[in-house]
Parts: C-alpha cells; sequence; structure tokens
C-alpha cells in the first residue's frame, strides 16, 4: 500500500487511448496528473485517480514543478505515461515483471533506500538492454535519471525553461549541491524518450533542443557531455564524487 509520505504520480498528456496499456498496465496504483481541459477524455481510463493542473502548464521542467508544488507527500516518484516493460537485469537474462505489486515494491523500496543514503532525487537503469548492465556496479551515485525519477523533500527547483532535457539539469543540481543522485541499476523501465504523439511532443521541435542545450552547456560546463549522432543526441553527466588523489 502506498503511504501518506510517498505518492506515485504519472504525468500523462494526449495519450488516454494508450496509457491504459502501458503505464497504467504495469502501475495502476499511479495518480494520473493531466491538463484540466483533458478530464473528460481520461475519465474511464482505468480506476486511477486523477490530478488536474492547469492547461498551460506544457513541458517537463513546469510539469515536474507544478507536481512538486501541489503534492503534499514528502517522496513524490513520476512516471512516464508511456512506460512499456519493467526488468531486472541481473543475471545472465533480463527478467520481465509484469505484477504491479513486484512494480511497486520496486518502486517503494528504492524511495527507502534513497532517502536512508540521503540523496533527494533517485530513479532507475536507462538502458533495459542486459549487455549493458556492470553487474559488480549494481547502484550508481552520479547518474542521471529519468522516465521513472523520485524526489526526497523539496530542495531541488526545476529550471522552467527546460521543457525537455529538465530531468538533467535537476540531476546536476542535486549532485552538485548534496553530492549523490542514487540510481538502482538493477531494474529498468522500458520507454519512448522523445518520439511518438502527444506526451511532450507539443513542445517538442529542433529549435527548442538547440535552446535547451544552449543553456545546458553554459549552466555545466565540462560536466556534461553532449554527443550528436546521426539520430539522436546523448547527454551524459561528469561528476566526479572523489578528491583528486584520492
Amino acid at each position: 500500500m502506498i503511504t501518506p509520505d510517498l505518492a506515485i504520480i504519472c504525468i500523462s498528456r494526449r495519450r488516454a487511448d494508450t496509457i491504459g496499456k502501458y503505464t497504467l498496465a504495469l502501475a495502476p496504483f499511479a495518480t494520473v496528473c493531466i491538463g484540466a481541459d483533458e478530464v473528460r477524455a481520461y475519465q474511464g481510463v482505468s480506476s486511477a485517480s486523477l490530478l488536474t493542473h492547469p492547461k498551460d502548464v506544457v513541458g517537463i521542467g513546469p510539469l515536474r514543478q507544478w507536481v512538486l508544488d501541489h503534492v503534499p507527500s514528502r517522496a513524490v516518484i513520476m512516471l512516464d505515461d508511456d512506460i512499456s516493460k519493467v526488468y531486472s537485469l541481473v543475471g545472465d537474462f533480463a527478467k520481465r515483471i509484469s505484477d504491479p505489486l513486484d512494480v511497486l515494491a520496486i518502486l517503494q523500496q528504492t524511495a527507502i533506500v534513497a532517502e536512508g543514503v540521503g540523496a533527494r532525487i533517485f530513479g532507475f537503469n536507462q538502458a533495459w538492454d542486459v549487455r549493458k548492465y556492470h553487474p559488480l556496479a549494481p547502484f550508481s551515485l552520479n547518474a542521471w535519471v529519468g522516465g521513472v525519477i523520485g524526489f526526497i523533500g523539496r530542495d531541488i527547483h526545476f529550471d522552467q525553461r527546460l521543457k525537455l532535457r529538465a530531468d538533467i539539469d535537476a540531476c546536476l543540481q542535486s549532485l552538485r549541491a548534496h553530492r549523490i543522485v542514487w540510481q538502482d541499476s538493477r531494474f529498468a523501465f522500458e520507454h519512448k524518450r522523445f518520439a511518438g504523439k502527444g506526451g511532450n511532443s507539443a513542445v517538442r521541435s529542433h529549435d527548442q533542443h538547440e535552446r535547451e542545450l544552449a543553456i545546458l552547456r553554459e549552466k555545466w560546463g565540462a560536466h556534461l557531455q553532449v554527443r550528436e549522432g546521426k539520430t539522436a543526441v546523448r547527454l551524459t553527466i561528469h561528476v566526479d564524487r572523489r578528491q583528486p588523489g584520492s
């Protein structure tokens, strides 16, 4: 059961016709956060409760900050609305997790561990290919997380200019202030990033990508590495938690 100290929120937009077979099939316990103009479309999608925000709140940064400002639970986990699979990457082969009770246990227990180690942001492996999992590094303290991202307390404030790349900025903020972002690399939530209709597509454009990359480069300099491929831009962060010479 979800306690008052933990809220699990699925932020959704224009996906009333698909959320039931994706995220809500795995996390039917999540509260669905939608714009006030979409209540009729989402009613009856599932038994999930609805949380409505003003329709002019759009983009990852503004939406995440709105949730943090309006949900009183100390811990908040936000889910993308297009999660299709959950995996355990421990072992020779990835193991599919489909029971919502198991998914809930993963979310709850990760929140408990994150708070115990002093993290303000936590999440999971963003690569669901078991070949990229490193058994000797089941946890990370200085990676960025997204897709499924949790918050302890309200120390982090999202940059409202960032509609697409706000999560990486928030993680860098937390690493600078708190020295840790907790990532449980044993589990991965498969979802589509920057693809498909609905979701963040209303604010997604080449110009917006370029503006946000410029903002991030100016803010974080050498701590942010941008690799531009033929079909995608890969962002990685470089924050060494060890002192020089240690």
